[in-house]
C-alpha cells in the first residue's frame, strides 16, 4: 500500500491518515519523507486520501416482498400459497418487520437460491 503519493494533474501530495499521524512525529521518517516532497513541491498542497467503500455488492439487493410475490407467481404458481403461509407463520411470533423480513428471504433463498438465473432462463430468446 502507498502510503503517500504525488499527484500533479491536481497539484497535490495525497498521503493517508497513518502516514499523517507518523509524520506528526518530529525526526520520524515519513516526516522526513514529507519535508522532502514538500521541498521538491512547495506549491502543492498535502491532502488526505479518501477511503473507499467496500467493493461488494449485496446479491440480496432489491430483493422486496413485492419482487418475491412477483417471481413466484411468474415462476412457480404453485408455490405463492406456501410463500404467503411463510410470511404469516413468522408474523405470527411477533417479530418486528426487519426480523420477518429477513427469515422470510432466508426462506425464498433457500426455495430459489438461482433466482436471478431462473429469470435469465426464462427470457424469450431471439432467434438467430
Amino acid at each position: 500500500m502507498q502510503d503517500i503519493r504525488v499527484d500533479f494533474i491536481t497539484n497535490s501530495i495525497i498521503i493517508t491518515k497513518s502516514f499523517a499521524d507518523a509524520a506528526s512525529i518530529p525526526d520520524s521518517e515519513e516526516c522526513t519523507r514529507l519535508q522532502l516532497i514538500k521541498k521538491d513541491n512547495p506549491t502543492m498542497k498535502i491532502v488526505l486520501r479518501s477511503t473507499k467503500a467496500a467493493g461488494h455488492k449485496s446479491a440480496c439487493k432489491g430483493l422486496t416482498y413485492k419482487y418475491m410475490r412477483k417471481f413466484i407467481s411468474v415462476m412457480d404458481k404453485d408455490n405463492l400459497i406456501n410463500f404467503e403461509k411463510a410470511l404469516l407463520y413468522y408474523e405470527g411470533f411477533g417479530y418486528d418487520n426487519g426480523t420477518v423480513y429477513q427469515y422470510v428471504k432466508a426462506w425464498f433463498l433457500e426455495n430459489y437460491p438461482y433466482h436471478k438465473e431462473m429469470i435469465v432462463d426464462a427470457a424469450p430468446k431471439i432467434a438467430a
